[in-house]
């Protein structure tokens, strides 16, 4: 690990690291700029290239690459550790480890990243689900690239698949991938799948590590909810992940704006036809998330760290509209630039 951090550290330096995503002018030795971690006027954040750190004098915040990439993009170390490696072109090298010794983190990730792999190939193996995303307009291409997938209308075949892999049901459930009722009159239960027949949408955090799952049914049998979302875990928190971040990020930086969209669909089609600083409310529907003011701040204060200004493009039907409008006030509580896109109905 200690060899990891050391090859991305002689290859990324702060100044660069910082500066992709906030802006710095010279100050000396130094550089200086506002602080992406509270809210200022005037700035107070400090990067040392000879120290190879920051520090804010404002909100006492400090650290090196890692911690400011840990900080900024809300991730925990693992997940710096991986965007950085990309970013500096080194190859991470870790010592075999074995699954006792793993953390449930990484045990939960790699459930998701194989359970990621199974819904992959449920969409190469059902010419129904194939024509479905296709009649919703969204290519192979683009398919591949959000790792779209499906799962048949079947009680186990997750389970199943995952149990041959090797993984343990208290991670399989932890991952909220599977569910048991309670067990009566001393008959025990088994584990059935949490999703069945529908089209699967991975969620990844900012390094683009799958952490949850949207799943929209794909025949409607008119009891089903039309679409089902993996439940909060030690991974997934729907009030602080936006989906697509990951896809979105840079160009968010590079245009200096975000546009925020309701659901899934509405965000691959607009990375599809070119729109790629789109992101959209994670693991529920806005009007949902909309309940919980804590969950809307939470969610534009990932954008807000990589740009103030946002376009909110959401339906233009009444319970659209009235979201849009609960979201603008709130961003312009939090100093944000907000505009709302005008769609025309339909």
């Amino acid at each position: 690990m200690s060899s990891n951090v050391e090859k991305i550290k002689e290859r990324l330096s702060i100044e660069d690291v910082v500066g992709s995503y906030i802006k710095l002018d010279n100050a000396g030795k130094n550089l200086k700029g506002k602080c992406p971690f509270h809210n200022e006027k005037t700035p107070s954040f400090f990067v040392s290239p000879d120290r190879g750190g920051y520090y804010c004098f404002g909100c006492g915040e400090k650290g090196d690459i890692f911690s400011f990439v840990e900080k900024f993009e809300g991730l925990d170390f693992m997940g710096a550790l991986k965007l950085l490696a990309e970013r500096a072109g080194v190859e991470l090298e870790f010592n075999n480890v074995n699954d006792g010794q793993k953390t449930e983190k990484e045990r939960l990730l790699a459930v998701m990243e194989e359970a990621t792999k199974f819904f992959e190939n449920g969409l190469k193996s059902s010419q129904q689900a194939i024509d479905y995303v296709k009649s919703r307009g969204i290519t192979e291409e683009t398919a591949k690239k959000f790792r779209i997938g499906y799962v048949p209308a079947d009680w186990r075949l997750l389970y199943t698949y995952l149990k041959g892999k090797k993984f343990a049901d208290a991670d399989i459930e932890k991952a909220g991938l599977i569910k048991k009722p309670d067990d009566e009159g001393g008959v025990k239960k088994e584990y059935y799948d949490r999703f069945r027949g529908r089209i699967m949408f991975p969620i990844s955090d900012s390094s683009g590590r799958v952490i949850a799952f949207s799943g929209r049914i794909l025949v409607d049998d008119g009891k089903s909810a039309k679409y089902l979302n993996s439940p909060d875990t030690i991974l997934f928190n729907k009030s602080t992940v936006l989906y697509g971040i990951d896809k979105a990020k840079q160009d968010i930086r590079i245009k200096n704006y975000s546009i925020l969209v309701e659901g899934q669909m509405d965000l691959v089609l607009s990375h599809q036809a070119g729109i790629k600083n789109t992101v959209a409310v994670s693991g529920t529907a806005l009007a949902d998330t909309l309940i919980s003011k804590e969950n809307v701040v939470n969610n534009l204060g990932i954008v807000k760290r990589l740009s103030n200004n946002i376009i909110l493009a959401f339906d233009s039907d009444p319970a659209g509209r009235k979201a849009a409008m609960r979201s603008a006030r709130i961003a312009l509580s939090l100093g944000m630039d907000v505009k709302i896109a005008d769609l025309p109905e339909g």
